[in-house]
C-alpha cells in the first residue's frame, strides 16, 4: 500500500503545482476564429492539385526512372538483335 500512497501523493502534488497554468485571456476565442476563417477559406483548385498531387509524385517519379531504364534495356538488345542479324547474312 505504500506505493499506491506515494503515487496518490504525488500526483496530489503534481496537480497543486499545475493549478495555476491556465490559458492566457482569450485564447479559446482566438482558436475557434482561427478555425472559423481556416473553415470559410475555400481552397483554390491549385491548392486542391497541389494536396492531391504531393502525395502521388514519388510514385510517378520512381515511374518513370523505371521506364527509362527499361527502354535503355530494350534498345540495347534491338540493336544486338539487329547487329547478330546483319551479321548472319552470306553471300553465295
Amino acid at each position: 500500500m505504500s506505493d499506491r500512497e506515494n503515487i496518490d501523493q504525488r500526483l496530489a502534488r503534481l496537480s497543486g503545482e499545475t493549478n495555476a497554468l491556465r490559458p492566457s485571456v482569450g485564447f479559446s476565442v482566438r482558436v475557434l476564429q482561427a478555425i472559423e476563417l481556416e473553415a470559410q477559406r475555400a481552397p483554390s483548385f491549385w491548392e486542391n492539385a497541389w494536396r492531391s498531387s504531393r502525395r502521388l509524385l514519388p510514385v510517378a517519379a520512381l515511374a518513370a526512372v523505371l521506364a527509362v531504364v527499361w527502354a535503355a534495356q530494350v534498345e540495347s538488345s534491338v540493336d544486338d538483335a539487329l547487329a547478330t542479324s546483319y551479321a548472319s547474312v552470306g553471300f553465295e
